[in-house]
């Protein structure tokens, strides 16, 4: 059996790939199945340890959450117009690059670098729910409309990353102080936080209000249904990082939300990844899974280990930890958008 999968990933126009219409509704009820009982334990997960609360974060460095850009060198390759290894490696050579240049840019202003990642992170969890919304649920609305296509980006990309900064305010401001203080910039105070804590609760509100509201005036009555279905997700995940304590509502989204939804699209896009999705054959899917991503999510983690020191003993885990592995992250997040956004343009292309 193939450990490791070298052949490009042929990332091909999304409506060839007619298999991910029947997931919509499978894939709304997989999310309520996983985070309606993470939310009572997220509702008590204030009161414990660190650790405890950091631990879905920690999980998801394996699980989903690193894994899901570990195919990023096959979909490089499988959209290479003409394919050879000098291509292959001078793709490969430029990710590495484009990764380190922000791992340098860190060094050298790590309060720009922060606040860098979290509008980058924004984009891409907001690119990444678009896709979905699109593709899954045939929100094609978003694809007549650019104005509706920016509004949904912000709007889903807010909602996790400013949301939380609103009843959570204190957790937030600790941890961008002890990710910018772990950036090379000592005694790093965010004042910026704690001064406007009703901005991190009014922009995400007002752009999905403004994102659902001129959705429902542009829609046509065919396409009803696929926008009750981005509202219900809209509101579910505005319920969820409004009331979830922060660290425990990001690691659960981060893994089981945002990574295991483009594991969907990257299974979806490779051919044999498609069919297995297609006979229900799941078992055989997780290995496949394995041999587009295992090598090079190995070789992140070992990376990380290794510039960052990152403890392996759960109860090491804590703010410091979670900021040195934030930065590791953020460094990989950089090149793996870019790749997200060559795929938008081939397979979400009207």
């Amino acid at each position: 059996m193939k450990c490791v999968e070298w052949s490009p990933v042929p990332v091909v126009q999304a409506g060839q790939h007619a298999v991910l219409k029947r997931y919509s509704l499978r894939l709304m009820a997989l999310s309520l199945l996983f985070f309606v009982p993470l939310a009572g334990l997220g509702l008590k997960s204030e009161e414990w340890p660190i650790y405890l609360q950091l631990l879905p974060l920690f999980i998801s460095l394996f699980l989903f959450g690193i894994p899901h850009g570990g195919a990023d060198h096959l979909l490089l390759w499988g959209m290479l117009r003409k394919d050879s290894w000098y291509r292959r490696i001078a793709t490969l050579a430029l990710y590495t690059l484009t990764a380190l240049a922000y791992l340098t840019f860190w060094d050298f202003n790590p309060s720009t670098a922060a606040l860098f990642f979290l509008g980058l992170t924004i984009f891409h969890w907001g690119q990444g729910d678009r896709y979905i919304s699109v593709q899954v649920h045939q929100a094609t609305y978003l694809c007549r409309s650019k104005a509706l296509t920016a509004l949904h980006i912000l709007s889903r990309g807010s909602i996790p990353i400013l949301l939380p900064g609103y009843l959570g305010n204190d957790t937030y401001r600790s941890v961008i102080e002890a990710l910018v203080s772990s950036g090379g910039q000592a005694s790093y105070q965010a004042e910026w936080v704690s001064s406007y804590p009703l901005f991190f609760l009014l922009i995400p509100l007002g752009l999905t209000a403004l994102s659902l509201l001129a959705a429902s005036i542009y829609v046509s009555k065919e396409e009803i249904r696929p926008l009750c279905m981005d509202s219900i997700e809209s509101v579910a995940l505005f319920g969820w990082f409004l009331f979830i304590p922060a660290l425990w509502a990001i690691g659960c989204y981060f893994a089981l939300w945002h990574s295991l939804r483009h594991t969907l699209r990257i299974l979806s896009t490779d051919t044999l990844g498609s069919q297995l999705l297609d006979s229900k054959q799941y078992l055989k899917l997780n290995i496949r899974w394995l041999q587009l991503t295992g090598l090079m999510t190995l070789i992140a983690l070992i990376g990380m280990w290794m510039i960052f020191a990152l403890p392996l003993t759960v109860r090491g885990i804590e703010l410091d930890w979670l900021a040195k592995a934030l930065i590791g992250i953020s460094v990989l997040t950089l090149p793996h958008t870019v790749v997200v956004c060559c795929m938008d343009r081939i397979q979400l292309r009207d």
